[in-house]
């Protein structure tokens, strides 16, 4: 039995291969794909029977936009062999780059003969239907002038005529037909065309990747080779199922992956990676932060050529800043640049291995594929934001629970089946928590009541010293088990020290707490209520500002 060696990797020092090196074209399969947010690394093998010696493998007709600088290969062999420097050229190409291009610019050349073909047979139909036209004329004149002298029968009259409606009528239908025809090869023409236009890149040549290798004895080896391309993405895809007898909520998380690298992906194994390999490995180094004194004078604009050039002979900024300030004045204004952001949440890189075969067509059509569900531990509440509305919303606590973390995402919500619509999930750690709102629980009934409301004038802005305003809101639980609830109200907050807020303890109901969630102003009570109990929760504001002064806001 052969016992399996590593094929060594020397990319550092360029393999000289002798002049008796042979060729070999690697006939390779693309077999996987790591796709990351922006990018992909594609991987092709081949299997190829070598004798000793000095030899090239080609890999040829590689998508032109490969990134060459992540170019590798690795194999395997019974035998020992070395791997040289890995070279790489653009080859122009004059077919189309694409194998499923090709495929649509034939497809789009059989459609275009087919319609030729049904136009033809249209021009004989209406050569037909002329004919029969003329002949009908032509007939009806000769009876006209027959008629004094021939004593014509009924039964070859209509038998004339049948002969020609049934003609006409035969005509008629064909040409619809044709036309139904013709609107169903124009539309498929059409689709076609957008498809090619969605794929089509423009280019015209492709990479060729030769790998130089010295092989000690004959074998067969099996090569990969791996690269990155661009134009390849994938984002993550939530379903958040709620059973609301039990509370059970289950998370499945999905990758929506789409490509447009010029080759299809059949039947690969796809990985999908939260790695982000563009945003580089490290943090550039920090430069000193230099500080410095200066005085503001006043300057003579009279001497401003002499000081400018005087500026320009002297020491650096860092020696007399205050004659870099005069330069500074003198140069022309540049608009401010904004540095552009790129927004990308990081987490822990995680690997998602989809099991079986995978397919990604490469005309961008986006493939929904199932990654696994994650292990979660939720608690359901009811959210009742009563200045907002009076409409109770079932949501649920959701606790990650497991290693992996949960990518930021859309995830489509179904409460008990039924789909209730869509949310976005933020970055999730393990034993984290977020919350998910499953929609309107009309087994809660709430009423709110506004008690008293001492104001100045009416409007936006009220004049006035004081404002005071009391709320009662009333909860029932119409569920026949007990639900907890909680409700959320906003009080005016200060925005100036001559502004006082007061909470009016007399009227609001015990047990609250105060900027919830870090939002100013915002307080919150928790209800626990029994099937069909009821509760009441009573707030008290007062607002007092200095007389004469106007405030916004309430």
């Amino acid at each position: 039995m052969f016992r399996l060696l590593p094929v060594f990797l020397c990319f550092l020092v360029l393999f000289s291969a002798p002049l008796r090196a042979e060729e070999f074209v690697a006939d390779s399969v693309l077999k996987a794909a790591t796709v990351y947010t922006n990018r992909a690394t594609l991987t092709r093998r081949a299997v190829l029977d070598l004798p000793a010696g000095a030899h090239k493998v080609v890999f040829k007709g590689l998508s032109a936009s490969l990134l060459s600088d992540s170019l590798r290969a690795e194999g395997q062999a019974a035998a020992t062999v070395t791997f040289g420097a890995l070279a790489h050229k653009m080859v122009q190409q004059t077919e189309l780059t694409a194998p499923r291009e090709k495929g649509l610019n034939d497809q789009l050349e059989l459609l275009q003969d087919q319609r030729k073909v049904i136009e033809v047979e249209k021009q004989a139909l209406n050569t037909k239907r002329s004919f029969l036209d003329s002949l009908g004329k032509h007939a009806v004149l000769r009876t006209n002038e027959d008629i004094a002298e021939i004593d014509l029968q009924p039964d070859q009259w209509t038998a004339a005529a049948e002969t020609l409606h049934t003609g006409m009528a035969e005509i008629l239908k064909a040409g619809l037909s044709h036309d139904v025809r013709l609107r169903t090869l124009d539309r498929q023409i059409q689709k076609v065309r957008n498809e090619l236009n969605q794929m089509r890149t423009g280019q015209r040549s492709t990479y060729q990747v030769t790998v130089p290798l010295e092989v000690k004895a004959p074998t067969r080896l099996t090569i990969e080779l791996s690269y990155q391309v661009p134009n390849a993405s994938w984002s993550p895809l939530y379903d958040a199922r709620l059973e609301t007898e039990t509370g059970a909520l289950a998370l499945l998380q999905y990758g929506a992956v789409h490509q447009n690298t010029g080759e299809d992906w059949t039947d690969i194994a796809l990985t999908l990676s939260t790695a982000q390999p563009h945003r580089g490995a490290g943090l550039p180094p920090l430069q000193p932060m230099w500080v410095n004194l200066w005085e503001n004078k006043s300057l003579n604009r009279v001497n401003f050529s002499v000081a400018a050039s005087q500026v320009a002979s002297r020491a650096p900024l860092a020696q007399d800043f205050a004659e870099g300030m005069l330069a500074e004045e003198l140069s022309q204004p540049e608009p401010a640049q904004f540095a552009q952001a790129q927004i990308e949440t990081g987490g822990f890189v995680s690997e998602y291995i989809i099991p079986g075969p995978s397919t990604v067509m490469a005309d961008g059509t986006e493939s929904k594929l199932m990654i696994g569900p994650f292990e979660t531990e939720s608690k359901l509440q009811i959210h009742v934001k009563p200045q907002l509305s009076t409409d109770a919303f079932l949501v649920a606590n959701v606790k990650l629970k497991g290693e992996s973390p949960i990518l930021p995402g859309k995830v489509s919500l179904f409460r008990d089946g039924a789909y209730v619509g869509q949310a976005y999930l933020p970055l999730l750690r393990p034993d984290e928590e977020s919350k998910l709102a499953f929609g309107v629980d009309d087994q809660v009934s709430v009423k709110r009541h506004v008690m008293k409301d001492e104001k100045g004038d009416k409007g936006v802005i009220a004049k006035g010293s004081l404002q005071e305003r009391h709320f009662i809101t009333e909860i029932q639980n119409l569920h026949d088990r007990p639900v907890d609830i909680l409700v959320f109200e906003t009080t005016p907050v200060a925005g100036n020290n001559k502004i006082k807020i007061e909470i009016l303890e007399r009227v609001t109901t015990a047990g609250y707490e105060e900027d919830v969630f870090d939002v100013k102003g915002q307080m919150s009570w928790t209800q626990h209520l029994e099937a069909k109990e009821k509760a009441k929760i009573g707030l008290g504001w007062k607002v007092i500002w200095p007389k004469d002064s106007n405030i916004s806001g309430l």
